[in-house]
């Protein structure tokens, strides 16, 4: 069988609602059509009447770049710019409108999208925007088959690993070998926390899982029968809390499974793991304040994997100190780090991944693999509306098909994967196993903060 490179291939996947724009120009009255705002914009925002070419036409706001080149340039001062107020209003939290319109662009593209105009924001922000990247290596020629120059692999492993071998006199392994599943990506979709959806939402999903070799996370019986019966061994079914572990049946193919962590959870493992010893087995927890602690009990108790769930912003949850996901994974990974048993469980990570840099942000804070959720659904033009409902539903998307959903998604995950790509050759790494836990890696605004002012009267008690 001949080698082949991992590769995505992308599609066009055009939007299907009326594009949000960013801004809008509006044309007064005084316009005496001479035609200089459609010579001077290059993007076409400005046309002329193809029924009456004397007369302009409305602008085409979603086209403009506010570059202001038309409102220079017009003699009769009668063009302005406003904000969008359709575009400002999407999002919330760390879900921003520019955040929503770039997850848009990448899902019918699969390019990420280059914004020229210069960063005009804080330095920092909360969360992953206090955290940046080490780009040091940026001049070496270390970059994946897409530049034609060296391979840089994203497969990533689930499952825990020995912390050593042990062999006979004859020289025979005797190590018992736990379960592990490769995937040729960092990343997973879960479909458990998304508000709304359709069964050709969902076998949209199943379908791009199942294309990019990655793993679909739902709950059992809420796949349509096409769907499941597309995802196969890429289908992970997500058991809620009070399910009898002995009246679970796993799907055919099915290796990975996920429950939910109780404190009952000893028992739930020795019972499935008896039932399904070639399974790969994942407890679901929410991230909350000392969970550290817990992580090193489940790896007492020889669990394999750990899905630690965080809110939509990537907040632990929690009444009060609650922790955003990069400082409670850092201290999970140096926790684990600390006993040196780090590799003996797999952390996955979901909650709060809303752009493409996130992935490996998470992946250098000490996560195995990253989990994709909301953003599954902004990717298909989805509003984030507060009263999410399909039969109020503003895009539609009890109308979308599936193949118009894989087409969004795969286009979305190798977009990201592609920045992926190119953080890892930025720092000189061919493998990204090798960026989990690399603190080293990322300059954090706290610490640098820290360092800065802690000399200066006050600085202290700030940093």
């Amino acid at each position: 069988m001949a080698y082949e490179r991992y590769h995505i291939s992308f599609a066009s996947a055009p939007n299907r609602a009326p594009p949000v724009p960013k801004f809008m120009i509006v044309r007064a009255d005084n316009c005496v059509n001479c035609g200089k705002c459609e010579r001077a914009c290059i993007y076409g925002v400005h046309k002329r009447k193809e029924d009456d070419p004397r007369k302009m036409q409305d602008p085409i706001n979603h086209l403009c770049k506010n570059c202001f080149m038309c409102i220079q340039e017009c003699p009769q001062g009668s063009l302005s710019m406003v904000p969008g107020p359709e575009y400002n209003a999407l999002g919330r939290g760390i879900w921003t409108s520019l955040r929503i319109s770039t997850i848009w662009s990448e899902s019918e593209t699969g390019r990420i999208p280059v914004l020229g105009a210069g960063y005009r924001g804080m330095f920092a922000g909360p969360g992953f925007d206090g955290m940046w990247t080490d780009m040091s290596e940026i001049v070496r020629p270390t970059r994946d088959g897409i530049h034609g120059r060296e391979y840089i692999s994203t497969s990533v492993d689930i499952g825990s690993k020995p912390p050593w071998l042990e062999f006979s006199k004859e020289g025979e392994p005797v190590t018992s070998m736990p379960q592990l599943i490769e995937l040729q990506i960092p990343t997973v979709m879960d479909t458990t926390r998304l508000r709304a959806s359709t069964d050709e939402v969902l076998l949209g999903f199943a379908r791009a899982a199942r294309r990019l070799d990655s793993l679909l996370l739902a709950a059992p019986g809420s796949l349509p029968e096409d769907a499941e019966a597309e995802l196969n061994s890429h289908f992970v079914p997500v058991y809620p809390e009070g399910t009898d572990i002995r009246s679970i049946l796993l799907p055919k193919g099915v290796r990975m499974a996920e429950l939910p962590f109780t404190p009952a959870w000893k028992e739930d493992a020795k019972r499935f793991k008896s039932m399904y010893p070639n399974a790969v087995l994942a407890f679901r927890m929410r991230a909350t304040k000392g969970l550290e602690k817990t992580l090193l009990a489940l790896v007492r108790g020889n669990v394999d994997v750990v899905h630690l769930v965080y809110d939509e912003d990537g907040m632990e949850f929690g009444p009060s100190a609650r922790r955003h996901e990069k400082d409670s994974l850092k201290a999970a990974h140096m926790a684990l780090v600390g006993k040196s048993v780090r590799d003996q469980i797999t952390l996955i990570a979901g909650g709060g991944i809303a752009a493409a840099e996130h992935v490996p942000k998470t992946i250098i804070c000490g996560a195995d693999v990253v989990s994709l959720e909301k953003a599954l659904l902004i990717a298909l033009e989805c509003r984030d509306c507060v009263t999410c409902s399909l039969g109020s539903c503003p895009i539609h998307l009890k109308g979308a098909s599936a193949e118009w959903v894989e087409a969004r998604v795969t286009n979305l995950v190798g977009a990201w994967r592609d920045q992926l790509l190119e953080v890892l050759g930025a720092m000189g790494l061919r493998e990204v196993r090798r960026l989990r836990g690399e603190l080293g890696r990322a300059i954090f605004h706290e610490d640098v903060e820290r360092e800065s002012f802690s000399d200066i009267e006050g600085g202290a008690s700030r940093g």
